[in-house]
Protein backbone atom coordinates (compact mmCIF):
# COMPACT_ATOMS: atom_id res chain seq x y z
CA UNK A 1 0.00 0.00 0.00
CA UNK A 2 1.80 3.45 -1.16
CA UNK A 3 -0.96 5.36 0.97
CA UNK A 4 -1.98 5.03 4.36
CA UNK A 5 -5.52 5.98 3.51
CA UNK A 6 -5.76 3.36 0.52
CA UNK A 7 -7.31 -0.04 0.79
CA UNK A 8 -5.82 -3.61 -0.16
CA UNK A 9 -7.71 -5.03 -3.23
CA UNK A 10 -9.44 -7.32 -1.17
CA UNK A 11 -10.21 -5.43 1.24
CA UNK A 12 -12.13 -3.15 -1.25
CA UNK A 13 -13.78 -6.66 -2.53
CA UNK A 14 -15.38 -7.23 1.32
CA UNK A 15 -16.35 -3.71 1.47
CA UNK A 16 -18.50 -4.53 -2.21
CA UNK A 17 -19.59 -7.55 -0.77
CA UNK A 18 -20.85 -6.00 2.65
CA UNK A 19 -22.69 -3.08 0.92
CA UNK A 20 -24.43 -5.43 -1.62
CA UNK A 21 -25.48 -7.66 1.10
CA UNK A 22 -26.97 -4.51 2.95
CA UNK A 23 -28.30 -3.13 -0.25
CA UNK A 24 -30.68 -6.75 -1.01
CA UNK A 25 -31.39 -7.05 2.67
CA UNK A 26 -32.69 -3.56 2.67
CA UNK A 27 -35.05 -3.69 -0.77
CA UNK A 28 -36.32 -7.50 0.04
CA UNK A 29 -37.56 -5.81 3.70
CA UNK A 30 -38.95 -2.74 1.86
CA UNK A 31 -40.61 -5.28 -0.55
CA UNK A 32 -42.54 -7.34 2.74
CA UNK A 33 -43.24 -4.13 4.60
CA UNK A 34 -46.50 -3.77 2.85
CA UNK A 35 -47.50 -7.66 3.54
CA UNK A 36 -47.20 -6.89 6.89
CA UNK A 37 -50.53 -6.11 8.99
CA UNK A 38 -48.45 -7.00 12.92
CA UNK A 39 -47.38 -3.48 14.23
CA UNK A 40 -44.58 -4.19 16.71
CA UNK A 41 -42.99 -6.55 13.28
CA UNK A 42 -43.56 -3.77 11.14
CA UNK A 43 -42.18 -1.53 13.66
CA UNK A 44 -39.00 -4.31 14.14
CA UNK A 45 -39.05 -4.49 10.14
CA UNK A 46 -38.67 -0.10 9.84
CA UNK A 47 -35.77 -0.03 12.24
CA UNK A 48 -33.75 -2.74 10.68
CA UNK A 49 -34.79 -1.27 7.35
CA UNK A 50 -33.55 2.39 8.88
CA UNK A 51 -30.32 0.66 10.55
CA UNK A 52 -29.26 -1.25 6.99
CA UNK A 53 -29.77 1.89 5.24
CA UNK A 54 -27.09 3.95 8.14
CA UNK A 55 -24.56 1.06 7.18
CA UNK A 56 -25.12 1.55 3.41
CA UNK A 57 -24.17 4.92 4.24
CA UNK A 58 -21.47 4.88 6.44
CA UNK A 59 -19.94 2.24 4.19
CA UNK A 60 -20.47 4.73 1.14
CA UNK A 61 -19.17 7.55 3.26
CA UNK A 62 -15.83 4.93 4.51
CA UNK A 63 -15.37 4.39 0.19
CA UNK A 64 -15.04 7.73 -0.59
CA UNK A 65 -12.80 8.79 2.17
CA UNK A 66 -10.36 5.54 1.67
CA UNK A 67 -10.53 5.16 -2.17
CA UNK A 68 -10.13 8.57 -3.72
CA UNK A 69 -13.58 8.55 -4.90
Amino acid sequence: MNNKNSLAPHEILELRELMDTNLIGAKKIQASMPMVDDGELKSFMERCLNTKKENINSMQTFAQNNLNM
